[in-house]
C-alpha cells in the first residue's frame, strides 16, 4: 500500500490546511514520549499542539480532553486534511490525531501512538482505532 499524498492543487483558502499536513508529515517516525511536546518525543496531544503552533501559531490545549473542547464539531463526510480527530475508550476521549487525507474508503491520520510513535495510518482499516473514533473538530 502506498503512502497517500495531499492534493496540491488547492486554493489559497486551504493553504493553512496544507501547512498543518506538511508539518505533521515531517514528524512521522518521531518517537513516543509520555507528556512529550517536542520533536524529541511526543504524546498524542503534545504532537497536535506542536504541529498547530509551529505551522499556524494556533494554541491548542495540553490534553486530548481539552483539545476536544476547541473548534467546531463536524461530520466525518465534511472532514478535511488538518481537522482533528478524537478517539474514545470507556466513554471518554483519550486520543487525538490530525487528518491527513480522507475519502469515502479511507481516513489517513497522523498521530503519536504509544507503540509506534508518530505514524501515518488509515484508521478505517485499523482494527484497533476504527471503532474508537469519537469526534472530528475544525479549528482552522
Amino acid at each position: 500500500m502506498s503512502t497517500p499524498t495531499v492534493d496540491s492543487s488547492i486554493s489559497p483558502k486551504t493553504s493553512k490546511r496544507m501547512a498543518i499536513a506538511k508539518t505533521a508529515k515531517s514528524l512521522v517516525n518521531t518517537k513516543y514520549k509520555y507528556g512529550g511536546k517536542t520533536p524529541k518525543g511526543f504524546d498524542c496531544s503534545g504532537f497536535t499542539q506542536y504541529v498547530f503552533n509551529k505551522a499556524l501559531n494556533i494554541k491548542l490545549g495540553a490534553s486530548s480532553r481539552s483539545q476536544v473542547k476547541q473548534g467546531k464539531t463536524i461530520k466525518s463526510k465534511d472532514a478535511l486534511p488538518g481537522d482533528l480527530i478524537f478517539f474514545k475508550r470507556s466513554g471518554k476521549v483519550n486520543h487525538v490525531g490530525i487528518i491527513y487525507k480522507i475519502d469515502k474508503k479511507s481516513t489517513w491520520v497522523i498521530h503519536s501512538t504509544t507503540s509506534k510513535g508518530v505514524i501515518l495510518e488509515d484508521v478505517k482499516r485499523s482494527t484497533y482505532w476504527r471503532n474508537k473514533v469519537s469526534t472530528i473538530k475544525r479549528v482552522i
